[in-house]
């Protein structure tokens, strides 16, 4: 093998450098065990605060020809200055990130450099960036998990549109293409499509913070505030379910769907909550239980209807993920002749609007609801003004 310098000339004597957050570092090789072939392995130790890790670095050498002071192979060993060679790497790979957490004013701690050290795919494949750290979140129940599913549906389409996902191809470019393709290719609505890119602009601000640099910075990505279409039933094709609920040749899977569907359209539970309630939820015909999505208690006084489909100690039979939910529910609707793409959350959007339309109070439904913000609410009092200003039209049928 050719070399046309030694890499062990021109390095400079090192005792444990310092880097920002008290971190030091040095090479030193592992005398206490020796291996059948002689040597001994090389590692990273690195301390910070009192603790101690170490990193092996899959080298090893003879003991003799290994220089403490310099902390490198000498370069009377054979492999010297391969082995030198990437022991400058790791060095020059450790400076780099040291610089990168002290641009971006962020304390670097071990756990941080051994991430960065023996995962650099991370700050190169944005799926595998974003992969990681929704596990994370996840594990240590920083993000709740409906949050997750939510998360994870838009991991899944960056992989479908492509996978790896490097960070150097994010650009303006890229994301005008992504966003076409989830409109044609997964035929996504304008809100899905505006929250998806919420999500990715969240873990590319999560890279950026990290000093990883990408053509498309996370602030460039402007986010819109689009409404979605709030699918929800009228009074008559409630009565519809209801009845095709309570009929003799309904099957029993279909029957639990609708038991958990119908008692939503009166009480306008989230499908989080229809999981997680039980016989102990129930004080006479009041519900109290603690909203999954918001933690907040609540107390909900039941209607008759409501009462009529809990079977308690049970309250309802079967166990279904929210998917299988939502496909029978469409194949329910087809069934009964309803029209509208039936998903279970149109029963909490059923349940407000009727409310409204019977003659219930904003401010109530907000309390009913669970919202934090009257903002929100607000939305079904347009759904409801703009339903009832297209019934006004209906009077001309009178006279034509």
């Amino acid at each position: 093998m050719l070399h046309l310098f030694n890499y062990y000339d021109f390095v400079p004597q090192i005792v444990p450098q310092i880097m920002s957050g008290k971190i030091t570092y040095k090479i030193r090789i592992k005398k206490e065990y020796t291996r059948s072939d002689g040597t001994c392995a090389l590692y990273l130790d690195i301390y910070q605060n009192r603790t101690k890790k170490k990193l092996n670095l899959n080298l090893s050498v003879p003991i003799e020809f290994f220089d403490d002071k310099k902390q490198r192979v000498k370069p009377s060993y054979k492999f010297a200055n391969d082995y030198n060679l990437l022991i400058e790497k790791l060095l020059s790979d450790i400076n780099s990130i040291e610089v990168n957490y002290r641009l971006n004013n962020d304390k670097l701690t071990i756990d941080k450099l051994l991430e960065d050290l023996t995962q650099p795919s991370l700050r190169i494949n944005f799926n595998l960036f974003y992969d990681k750290l929704l596990e994370h979140q996840h594990d240590n129940k920083i993000i709740k998990h409906s949050t997750y599913k939510q998360q994870l549906a838009t991991l899944g389409k960056l992989k479908r549109y492509k996978d790896p996902l490097v960070f150097a191809d994010m650009d303006v470019e890229w994301l005008a293409k992504f966003k076409h393709w989830l409109k044609t290719s997964e035929n996504n609505k304008p809100a899905t499509v505006e929250g998806t890119i919420k999500n990715i602009k969240k873990y590319l601000k999560a890279a950026n913070d990290k000093g990883i640099r990408t053509p498309l910075n996370y602030k460039d990505i402007k986010v819109k505030q689009v409404e979605g279409e709030i699918t929800f039933l009228l009074s008559n094709e409630v009565k519809t379910l209801y009845n095709y609920y309570n009929s003799d040749f309904i099957n029993p899977t279909w029957k639990a769907i609708l038991q958990r569907y119908l008692f939503a359209c009166f009480t306008g539970l989230r499908i989080s909550d229809i999981h997680s309630i039980t016989e102990d939820n129930f004080l006479d015909d009041t519900l109290v239980f603690n909203a999954k999505k918001t933690g907040k208690l609540q107390r909900l006084k039941l209607n008759k209807t409501a009462l009529s489909l809990v079977e308690l100690p049970h309250v309802f039979s079967g166990t279904y993920a929210e998917q299988t939910i939502n496909k029978e529910l469409k194949n329910i609707a087809t069934a009964v002749g309803i029209k509208k793409r039936l998903y279970f959350h149109s029963s909490r959007h059923t349940f407000a609007t009727n409310y409204l339309i019977s003659g219930g109070q904003l401010q109530n439904l907000k309390k009913l609801l669970g919202h934090s913000k009257i903002d929100t609410t607000m939305i079904y009092s347009h759904v409801v003004d703009s339903l009832m200003n297209k019934e006004v039209g209906y009077l001309d049928d009178i006279v034509s």
